[in-house]
């Protein structure tokens, strides 16, 4: 290993060339606290163990160019099957209508969203997996709603109280020690990633969708 690796590599320059500078700082607030019951996700994901997507961290056809190449680039540097596996539902529309129930409208109202524009997915990260520093292409999103040239909001709850290894980064922000319904807004084209090197599954839901119009 050469003394320039510990520094930059090919990963570190597709990140500047598109303007990603960890010497600036992002205000990044708490956006609210939703009310909900993490038991009422657990129940579920003892229920629907098996049905969850399972899907490698690797490129695939369905992403854009950009998506394909950070994926890429994860895998030229360390990750892989190994370390990077999700469990993941959301994608089944009856999954999704069943997160809205349990989320409910007060929640929705608290979030600013419009619920019939939302992709709600439940994910859960066991020990020793890592979600690789990214940004959001809203693929999936787009692709449920017919929407490619918009571009929603895209906001992370926490299920799981916070626990030993559990963080998320956004940009210069490292979030750590929060509550059940804790959620932040991951601003778009911002570097983020997440992960669990601790000892309990880490559960999360992502909501992508519409603000409410006024």
């Amino acid at each position: 290993m050469d003394k320039k690796s510990f520094t930059e590599n090919e990963f570190t320059q597709f990140i500047d060339n598109r303007g990603h500078d960890l010497s600036t700082h992002l205000d990044l607030e708490m956006h609210c606290n939703l009310k909900i019951k993490p038991d009422d996700f657990y129940d579920f994901i003892e229920a629907e163990w098996m049905s969850s997507a399972v899907l490698p961290y690797e490129p695939r056809p369905s992403l854009s160019k950009d998506a394909n190449e950070q994926m890429r680039l994860a895998n030229l540097f360390g990750y892989h099957t190994g370390n990077t596996i999700k469990r993941d539902w959301g994608k089944l529309e009856a999954h999704n209508e069943h997160f809205k129930k349990i989320i409910g409208d007060e929640n929705f109202s608290l979030l600013g969203l419009n619920p019939s524009t939302c992709l709600v997915r439940l994910l859960c990260y066991m020990p020793g997996n890592i979600f690789p520093v990214h940004w959001d292409g809203f693929e999936g999103w787009a692709e449920k709603f017919d929407s490619w040239h918009l571009t929603p909001t895209r906001m992370s709850v926490f299920v799981s109280p916070w626990s030993w290894g559990h963080y998320l980064q956004v940009h210069d922000n490292m979030i750590s020690n929060w509550a059940p319904g804790d959620t932040y807004i991951v601003p778009d084209k911002v570097l983020h990633c997440s992960g669990n090197g601790g000892i309990l599954p880490k559960v999360t839901l992502t909501i992508t969708g519409l603000p409410v119009k006024e």
